[in-house]
C-alpha cells in the first residue's frame, strides 16, 4: 500500500498536467474515516452503488478542516455542514476515495476540471489535463475488536464502567 496519495502538477508551455494518485476505496464508516483518512487538505470523491457498478456523486475539495473532518461531517447527523452531501447520498451505500495536496490552486483547478471536463482552463488560461492513478483496492475492513452498537438508544454500560456514587 502506498503511503501518500498525492497530487502532482507539471506545467508545459500552454497546458497544465495533473497526476492524481487515488487512495484505496473506503466505505463511509466512522472507523475507516477516523483511523485511515488523514487530516490534510485534498480532494475526495463520493460514489454510490448503482446496479452492479459505482456512480460518481460528487468531487469536492477540502481545505483547512482536512479530508477526515469533511468526511466525518457527512456521516454525522449533528453536523449541519454535511447536510448537503447527506441529502445527495440519500441513505444509499456510499464509498469514497481521496488524494492529498496542500496547494489550494491545485484543488481549484481540479475542481474546475472535474466540473467541466475537457476544455477547463487554469488562472493563466492554460488547458488542464488530468491523469488518474488507482490500484482498485479497498481499505481494510473494520477489525473484529471494534464494538458496534446497533440499538437506537444507548445504555449506561455502553459508555464504560459506572461512576461510583458519593458516600453519605
Amino acid at each position: 500500500m502506498q503511503d501518500r496519495w498525492d497530487i502532482r502538477r507539471e506545467i508545459r508551455e500552454d497546458v497544465v498536467n495533473y497526476t492524481l494518485r487515488w487512495s484505496p476505496w473506503g466505505s463511509m464508516d466512522r472507523w475507516v474515516i477516523n483511523r485511515l483518512v488523514p487530516s490534510e487538505a485534498g480532494l475526495f470523491q463520493l460514489w454510490t452503488l448503482e446496479g452492479r457498478g459505482l456512480l460518481l456523486l460528487t468531487t469536492e475539495p477540502t481545505y483547512y478542516g482536512g479530508l477526515r473532518n469533511s468526511l466525518r461531517e457527512i456521516i454525522d447527523d449533528m453536523a449541519p455542514s454535511g447536510e448537503r452531501l447527506r441529502k445527495l447520498i440519500n441513505e444509499r451505500e456510499c464509498w469514497f476515495r481521496f488524494s492529498i495536496t496542500p496547494i489550494r490552486e491545485h484543488l481549484e483547478n481540479l475542481k474546475a476540471w472535474f466540473g467541466q471536463g475537457k476544455g477547463a482552463l487554469d488562472e493563466d488560461n492554460r488547458e488542464i489535463f488530468v491523469y488518474e492513478i488507482e490500484e482498485l483496492k479497498r481499505f481494510p475492513p473494520v477489525p473484529p475488536d471494534v464494538k458496534f452498537i446497533s440499538r437506537k438508544r444507548m445504555k449506561d454500560s455502553d459508555f464504560g464502567p459506572s461512576m461510583p456514587s458519593p458516600e453519605k
